[in-house]
């Protein structure tokens, strides 16, 4: 009886500690949610300052020491040279587009799948415009820091848009004028 009597006094003491013990996980837990969709919402804020061609706000959401993993030709390093190779790539398409298809984060990363399209009524890369319309599709793998992209890794479909600016035959199809190449032509090395 004594021993009963012990465990009914201890059962709510522990019970009590328990119950601290999951509201500190949960509050973890939510603070993890918190900073995920955070993560999230800054993405995309990303895509929407894209889209409007106005690129002053970046440094909101991307560390001045910014690194792409995979950058466009001729990209500067960091913050600026993001901001300048955007410039570029919206002059050459006024409408660009970027749309988020699925995205989510875990940690420190963001995953986000994208749709980019517009039309190419600009230079790009030294080029004439083409007046034809890209529509591809992209990868990004972004790491966050103090709330800030520090890194991205990403992916797109490039050789699909030159395709379809007429700048490079589909697989298979005819090389480009004055491409043909004849036996021998490569030498082993």
């Amino acid at each position: 009886m004594k021993q009963l009597l012990i465990l009914l006094c201890i059962s709510p003491l522990l019970l009590v500690s328990c119950m601290k013990k999951d509201a500190a996980g949960g509050d973890a837990a939510m603070k993890a949610d918190s900073t995920k969709q955070k993560n999230i919402e800054n993405y995309k804020a990303v895509l929407e300052i894209f889209n409007s061609g106005k690129y002053d706000d970046l440094g909101k959401y991307i560390s001045d020491n910014f690194t792409d993993h995979d950058p466009d030709p001729g990209q500067k390093p960091g913050l600026a040279g993001l901001k300048e190779s955007m410039g570029q790539f919206h002059a050459a398409f006024p409408d660009l587009k970027f749309t988020v298809k699925d995205v989510t984060s875990d940690g420190d990363l963001i995953w986000g799948h994208i749709n980019i399209s517009g039309t190419n009524t600009g230079s790009m890369m030294g080029m004439p415009p083409t007046g034809k319309k890209i529509d591809v599709n992209g990868v990004d793998i972004v790491k966050i820091k103090d709330g800030k992209a520090i890194e991205r890794w990403g992916y797109y479909q490039e050789r699909l848009m030159m395709e379809q600016m007429g700048m490079m035959p589909p697989p298979g199809g005819p090389p480009p004028a004055g491409g043909d190449m004849k036996k021998g032509d490569m030498q082993k090395g």
